[in-house]
């Protein structure tokens, strides 16, 4: 059956990456497309019950989820966990049982809450829809000599895993390919990093990859800063163009042209570039899009690790977050939006307002860790230089901005917005100091985000 949805997932793909992400991109992390023979509800609720570990996987970040016994009691009732679903028509053929049948595209919406219910109920992690958006820079040695685009099927490998996984990916375009062949096989990250720039991807994936027979994968190169010769591109064949940086060119209803087959196995080396963490991960298998399922597997689990809601026995935690560069109404009603939208924000509340900005308390899901984690990647609010916080974590192809602490911020401006805030009877406005006490059951997080020390952040207008 992954084959048979090969297309109808490749073409959900190009969708999900057709528009440039500068924030996070959101994923449509519950929903499946499939074929199938008819329009039958037998064949629905068994096309939700092949789909749902797809679903169950994408959402939580884990692929041990399927593995948990909470999951695997939902499983036959996959269909319970549905909204919606619609039909569309398809030239394909689906075969069951030795029989070929025109098949149906079939797309299934699983209800988020009743996921999300479930998840917790198995002590899963949630990863929210709102994901980085990885930069790929790819290049295959092989007999005809360097490549800086895989072959056709290849690159369908990846965009299919990535799809599986709600990872979206971004690829340069032709038109500011600066790097060479060289400068991508010697892991030149100077000069990625710096290519990388104008696409304002979250985080960055090289991958070098070559069949076993041409020996190993070379270690990185420290380049000479002073040398000033220029490596050569001669054995470098140009590269396919594609559209920008967030889109795929391939037509989806295209058939794939047959690659020209090389004994394997492949070896694949590959290098993610994440804030301030590097990630280096090698594998090797039998055929080369095993390669590509594993690397997009790896930098899934690593941005689940760093960005999902972990269940705790704790219970919800309350941050203290000040902002500043707020001076009207409407730029606040922006900033709770932005905030209430965070999956891991269950309230905000209004503490107070004066001439240093609007403190914020924050109930959520997560640690104060995880809620600069997120903040960073949606880059609406920008972290004041402060020794609290002097880990934030940073886009390393965009970095997050940082605000200085001494901004001017105009009193009269924020009496007016106290004055607004308090018409509007919003809860939890006070002149008065705040007391974290008064929330029974709430844990007040150590080391910045607590009233005596909250995070000090800017609203990006």
């Amino acid at each position: 059956m992954r084959f048979l949805h090969l297309r109808l997932l490749v073409s959900s793909l190009i969708v999900a990456l057709a528009s440039a992400a500068t924030a996070g991109q959101k994923v449509d992390i519950y929903r499946a497309d499939t074929l199938v023979k008819s329009q039958a509800e037998s064949e629905r609720n068994a096309a939700a019950r092949a789909t749902f570990g797809e679903v169950i996987v994408r959402v939580s970040g884990q692929r041990s989820a399927l593995s948990n016994p909470a999951i695997k009691a939902a499983l036959p009732k996959a269909q319970n966990y549905l909204f919606g679903f619609s039909y569309k028509s398809s030239s394909e053929k689906i075969t069951v049982d030795g029989k070929t049948f025109p098949a149906v595209g079939l797309q299934l919406n699983y209800e988020p809450r009743a996921i999300e219910q479930l998840l917790r109920q198995a002590q899963l992690p949630i990863w929210p829809a709102n994901r980085p958006q990885v930069l790929v820079w790819l290049v295959v040695k092989d007999q005809s000599g360097m490549r800086l685009v895989p072959a056709p099927a290849d690159l369908h490998a990846l965009q299919l895993q990535a799809h599986q996984r709600g990872l979206p990916l971004a690829f340069p375009d032709d038109g500011s390919l600066s790097l060479s062949g060289d400068d991508l096989w010697s892991l030149n990250l100077e000069k990625i990093k710096a290519a990388s720039q104008r696409y304002k991807a979250d985080a960055i994936l090289v991958g070098r990859y070559t069949p076993y027979s041409l020996g190993p994968i070379p270690p990185p190169v420290v380049v000479d800063p002073l040398a000033t010769a220029n490596p050569s591109d001669a054995d470098v064949v140009p590269a396919l163009a594609s559209s920008s940086a967030s889109s795929v060119t391939a037509d989806a209803s295209a058939e794939i042209p047959p690659a020209v087959e090389i004994q394997g196995p492949w070896l694949g080396d590959w290098q993610l570039i994440h804030a301030n963490d590097d990630q280096s991960f090698a594998d090797e298998t039998p055929e080369v899009a095993g390669l590509f399922t594993l690397a997009v597997d790896r930098a899934a689990d690593y941005f689940a690790n760093q960005y999902a809601i972990m269940p705790n026995n704790q219970g919800p935690q309350a941050i203290m977050l000040r902002i500043g560069n707020i001076t009207s109404f409407g730029e606040f009603k922006q900033a709770q939006a932005y905030l209430d939208e965070l999956a891991m924000v269950q309230r905000m509340e209004v503490a107070k307002v004066n001439a240093d900005g609007i403190l914020v308390r924050l109930t959520t899901d997560g640690d104060v860790k995880l809620l600069m984690s997120t903040l960073a990647l949606g880059r609406r609010l920008a972290p004041m230089q402060t020794a609290t916080l002097n880990e934030i974590p940073a886009v390393v192809a965009n970095e997050v901005p940082v605000a200085p602490v001494d901004q001017s911020i105009d009193a009269d401006a924020m009496a007016e917005l106290d004055q607004a805030l308090a018409n509007e009877q919003f809860p939890g406005v006070s002149t008065a100091q705040p007391s974290l006490a008064q929330s029974s059951g709430t844990q007040v997080p150590v080391g910045g985000g607590t009233l005596e020390n909250p995070l000090l952040y800017v609203w990006q207008k």
